[in-house]
């Protein structure tokens, strides 16, 4: 067994504390709040680097939350115009398909 497992050993036999999920939620929550104060007071190269980090996560979030949006939303499948086509608003509603398959294929 490596040696500094200690804690985890600990925790494996004993558990957690009874309120270290309070404790570790509580402490994230505040900790938003110090970087804003950090940022706030940068200056110089510090501040253009914290700025460049805050604004990186900003948007890799945006990306993550519009690849999200897309895989759920459904669009129509779009066919060619064959002779005797039935118009749009006569067809049945069901013929749609996830957009992923449409941006896939």
């Amino acid at each position: 067994m490596p040696q500094g497992d200690y804690i985890e050993l600990h925790r494996k036999r004993h558990g957690y504390r009874h309120d270290f999920f309070e404790k570790k939620r509580k402490k994230e929550a505040r900790q938003v709040h110090e970087r804003s104060a950090k940022a706030q007071k940068a200056l110089g190269i510090k501040g253009k680097m914290i700025a460049k980090k805050n604004y990186a996560e900003k948007a890799l979030m945006k990306k993550t939350l519009a690849m999200h949006e897309e895989s759920s939303t459904r669009r129509k499948v779009d066919d060619e115009v064959q002779d005797g086509a039935i118009p749009a608003y006569l067809m049945d509603r069901e013929n749609t398909t996830p957009s992923i398959l449409t941006s896939l294929g």
